[in-house]
């Protein structure tokens, strides 16, 4: 999180996020949000000029810090498994990390706003670009022949799962908790179960690449 000046902003959206979980996108105002920071209504307008403005904040500390790993791993060299699972691990370590509460942020309809279009292109991107790395592992032969769709849609029905159990409160050991559902989803996928140990081993070597390219 921010400091100096920022100290406020991070309050909006921190408290923005907990009613977001609470009460929906549509059942807080900003009223709302101002009261649960402890300021007034009209001085939010100085940090975010509407409330598509936090919400939009709120998911690009999200969105845009995935694309850039999903990114990264599909350009590093080396075997698609290990990448798959080094991207899985970083990512589900900074969901679980985030200082926001996610569980009230990825709503179909309200991302069909559009206020908030370019958020939902940044997720279509991050599905897109998941569904090119399951390809390549598949073309490999390294993962299992399987609907490509069908696979990345189960990646992320895990992730909204690994919100809902987070809750509120960032984890207290979230690279415990994404080691385990990277291992889940490779075990899942992988064309030869078998070989989860060495790809675990060639994933880390890979997690400090795809966090240092990711920024």
């Amino acid at each position: 999180m921010t400091r100096g000046g920022g100290v406020t902003r991070d309050r909006i959206l921190v408290e923005a996020s907990r009613l977001f979980a609470e009460r929906g996108y549509h059942g807080t105002s900003t009223r709302d949000i101002a009261d649960k920071v402890g300021m007034r209504q009209p001085s939010i307008y100085s940090h975010f000029a509407t409330k598509h403005l936090i919400l939009a904040a709120l998911l690009d500390a999200d969105l845009v810090p995935a694309r850039a790993r999903i990114r990264a791993a599909l350009d590093l060299p080396g075997p698609v498994a290990a990448r798959l699972h080094a991207y899985l691990q970083v990512d589900v370590a900074a969901i679980l990390s985030l200082p926001y509460d996610v569980r009230g942020l990825y709503n179909d309809d309200v991302l069909r706003a559009p206020e908030l279009a370019e958020q939902a292109r940044r997720r279509a991107e991050i599905h897109d670009l998941t569904r090119e790395l399951i390809e390549a592992g598949i073309h490999d032969g390294e993962l299992v022949a399987f609907d490509t769709g069908f696979v990345q849609h189960a990646i992320t029905g895990l992730l909204l799962e690994v919100v809902r159990e987070r809750g509120a409160a960032p984890s207290a050991a979230p690279a415990a908790r994404a080691l385990d559902v990277a291992d889940f989803v490779l075990r899942a996928v992988l064309s030869e179960a078998g070989t989860l140990d060495d790809v675990r081993a060639k994933a880390g070597a890979l997690v400090p690449d795809i966090t240092a390219l990711a920024g």
